[in-house]
């Protein structure tokens, strides 16, 4: 569920068939003398129940973890919902159990939403039954198939948010990946450019540095002079295309900011807060792949695994090192074992003689990395 600056339109279809739900039970108790005494009742219940319903709905994400007042703000949107069921004789109050139900698959896998849906239709109808002294078999199944329905709608569109979400990141990574290939390419095409410099143009030069020289030595008079004038010029020729070769032959600096800029900007599902230098830069680009691979692995281990929803990276240069930071507000499971993803990390890590620690601070996952030097600011 989103609800950031405008609410989203999942929220805005619950609200307002909750409003329809509260519009037409007022209706029908303003006509019916009996019923309408139980306006202080309803009216609170009904206000309870919207108001849970938009305080659970609110945040950015649902991942499996809710907080405890918005998981109290559900709780309290059931129980609404069935004293309201217990108090009017209105069937189509069922409806408000579709919109607590329709959020299950944001906080459990189906299986469980499945059967806690079960449980929920068994409750409902069972209790009314009992009071209304009548069956109400057929009203309870056509309800359930109301609930199913929305219980498979949810779960297909949390299953497209999940894929856009993934295709998003995957963009995001494509951008930064190609920026770091654009800087590889120029630095191998300098390099081949000094080496043909080196080989060919500088071979020749001094072979006419020293020719020359030789000449300078065979020659007396004024052609000596213009001997001499030419083996000067073939001199600063020779070191001008040295330099040219040694400026070439250095490493172009890569910008560490940006790349974590196009990494790390409008992630989906998680809130990334980062902080980086903006004139970082490294002068290895295998130093600087390794360092958007770790971060791009950290943080899809946070989107799949840690149910987090802020995401947290510092980079900062220590006595010569590049030292990363990251953290999130996800929960580790007790039975959490290192996998693939941080065996990955350390080998890219070990391939740059850098360093890679984690632990488990505060319950949740703080990964430390160091990696040597390369960094200016």
């Amino acid at each position: 569920m989103r609800l950031k600056f405008s609410i989203a339109w999942d929220v805005l279809a619950g609200l307002l068939t909750w409003f329809l739900v509260f519009v037409l039970s007022l209706w029908l108790l303003w006509s019916d003398a009996e019923l309408w005494t139980l306006w202080p009742w309803v009216i609170p219940l009904f206000l309870v129940n919207g108001l849970c319903f938009y305080l659970t709905t609110r945040s950015a994400e649902r991942h499996g973890s809710m907080p405890a007042f918005e998981l109290c703000c559900y709780l309290l949107q059931l129980m609404s919902a069935l004293a309201l069921n217990w108090l009017l004789p209105f069937d189509y109050l069922a409806i408000l159990s579709i919109i607590w139900v329709s959020v299950l698959p944001y906080l459990v896998a189906m299986r469980t939403a499945v059967i806690i849906t079960l449980a929920l239709m068994g409750f409902w109808y069972g209790v009314d039954s009992a009071l209304e002294q009548r069956s109400l078999w057929i009203t309870g199944l056509l309800f359930s198939s109301f609930h199913f329905f929305a219980l498979l709608m949810t779960k297909q569109a949390r299953s497209e948010q999940k894929a856009k979400q993934e295709l998003q990141h995957s963009h995001q990574q494509l951008l930064a990946t190609q920026d770091l290939l654009m800087v590889a390419s120029q630095q191998q095409e300098r390099t081949r450019i000094a080496r043909d410099l080196h080989d060919v143009l500088g071979h020749h030069l001094t072979a006419l540095t020293i020719n020359l020289q030789v000449a300078g030595h065979l020659t007396e008079g004024e052609a000596k002079a213009k001997v001499d004038q030419c083996h000067q010029i073939a001199k600063l020729l020779l070191s001008d295309v040295r330099e040219a070769v040694s400026a070439l032959r250095e490493h172009q600096q890569f910008s560490i900011y940006q790349a974590l800029d196009k990494l790390l900007t409008a992630v989906p599902a998680v809130k990334v807060q980062w902080d980086c230098p903006q004139d970082a830069e490294l002068a290895d680009v295998k130093i600087a792949q390794q360092l958007l691979l770790i971060v791009q692995e950290a943080l899809t281990n946070t989107l799949r695994h840690s149910q987090a929803t802020e995401f947290y990276l510092s980079v900062k240069p220590v006595d010569g090192f590049l030292q990363l930071t990251i953290d999130d507000n996800g929960k580790v499971d007790p039975g959490w074992k290192p996998g693939n993803g941080l065996t990955g990390m350390k080998e890219r890590v070990a391939s740059c003689a850098g360093t890679l620690q984690w632990q488990i601070k505060d319950n949740h996952f703080n990964l430390q990395v160091i990696l040597p030097s390369g960094i200016q600011l």
